[in-house]
């Protein structure tokens, strides 16, 4: 479940760069994700002003394959952090 602080867009990153860092938080990579993820999906249809139709083919297939990456990683992390059921 997504916390409120995504809920309500005001999400940071967990931390400067949570890729890089030497403790490995999975919660905190998942929340990453997670922001980064809605605020690409937001720029696809949220902002409404047709740039992602306009930006051609090429461009719209990366930009949907950076999200399915996001989201393939996201399920991952979620795996790591929630309990067994």
């Amino acid at each position: 479940m997504m916390s409120k602080r995504i809920m309500a867009g005001t999400a940071k990153p967990a931390s400067a760069d949570a890729t890089t860092t030497t403790t490995r938080d999975p919660a905190g990579l998942l929340e990453n994700k997670l922001e980064q993820l809605n605020s690409l999906l937001w720029c696809f249809y949220g902002a409404g002003d047709g740039w992602f139709q306009d930006a051609g083919e090429a461009h719209r297939e990366n930009l949907l394959w950076i999200a399915s990456d996001l989201a393939r990683e996201a399920v991952a992390l979620y795996q790591e952090v929630s309990p067994a059921g």
